[in-house]
């Protein structure tokens, strides 16, 4: 099997990746509603898989905190405006 080279590709594969953790995660939290709804809190967290979803949660929160985008523009000097307006 050869490494995926386009960038395209490896883009729609992370996409398809995200989707089924968001199915995973969906599947999940129906099952602990059910256990909390039927059985209640204590039963809801003696499931495993209350387990699973906290530790899930806290990977992806750790890890999406590493991604961030800068919104704010560069500041100008103001030296240069002041100059500017002074002429």
């Amino acid at each position: 099997m050869e490494k995926i080279k386009d960038e395209r590709l490896k883009l729609k594969n992370l996409e398809n990746i995200r989707i089924a953790f968001i199915i995973q995660t969906f599947g999940i939290v129906a099952i602990l509603v059910f256990d909390f709804v039927s059985k209640g809190m204590e039963e809801m967290t003696g499931n495993p898989l209350w387990i699973v979803f906290l530790i899930t949660m806290v990977a992806f929160s750790y890890l999406s905190m590493n991604i961030s985008i800068e919104y704010e523009k560069p500041r100008k000097s103001p030296k240069k405006s002041l100059g500017i307006r002074l002429t």
